[in-house]
């Protein structure tokens, strides 16, 4: 169990991004492409705030799964922070993806939406650096201790962008909103789309 403290940047240059991040002696670790699958029941999850997901990771040469129950935000007035995102997180590593998805059935609890990004991670003075590429946007994401995300967002230039502490949910469903587009939850790569960006990320293509 632990306390996820996050803050979302937009517009962010990711080649000016990893110039910084190399200059100030960040660690990569690496490119992976993300599949996530919520899984709810009769929505009682989604309505409560909650969230339940089962995540598999791929990198060049290996993957991993996971499995995940994030509790409602805490409000950030409580937290004595703002402009974060504060919640709960219990989460535990999945030999079998297949399998836990049987159980999660099994218990009555049903795919209600599917999400992909390819995600760019690096860490630096203890805050975990995100490059997210979603099918929407691209948004950078630090993850750590308040304080020492203040600190890093100025050493990366992030400080003067725009900022949110919504979920990728909800930056979707106000993307849609703005195109027009009616409301839906899940949001993935086209086929082409993928390989595209398998080819730019250097990701080994997707497995037939």
């Amino acid at each position: 169990m632990s306390y996820e403290v996050e803050r979302k940047y937009l517009d962010a240059d990711f080649s000016r991004l990893r110039e910084l991040l190399t200059a100030h002696a960040a660690r990569s670790e690496g490119v992976h492409f993300e599949r996530n699958i919520l899984f709810d029941r009769q929505d009682e999850l989604f309505d409560s705030h909650r969230l339940l997901r089962l995540r598999s990771r791929q990198w060049a040469g290996r993957e991993d799964h996971i499995l995940t129950l994030k509790l409602p935000p805490v409000a950030a007035r409580h937290a004595g922070e703002t402009g974060f995102k504060i919640r709960e997180e219990r989460e535990c590593p999945v030999a079998d993806r297949q399998a836990m998805q049987s159980i999660l059935e099994g218990l009555g609890y049903l795919p209600a939406a599917r999400y992909e990004k390819f995600r760019e991670s690096w860490q630096l003075d203890g805050v975990q650096v995100d490059m997210d590429i979603l099918p929407f946007r691209q948004v950078v994401e630090l993850e750590g201790a308040a304080e020492r995300i203040r600190e890093v967002e100025v050493l990366l230039e992030l400080d003067k962008l725009p900022t949110s502490a919504d979920s990728y949910h909800v930056l979707h469903q106000r993307w849609r909103a703005e195109q027009g587009l009616p409301p839906e939850r899940s949001f993935v790569f086209s086929p082409c789309q993928a390989a595209q960006w398998r080819a730019v990320l250097h990701l080994p293509p997707e497995e037939d």
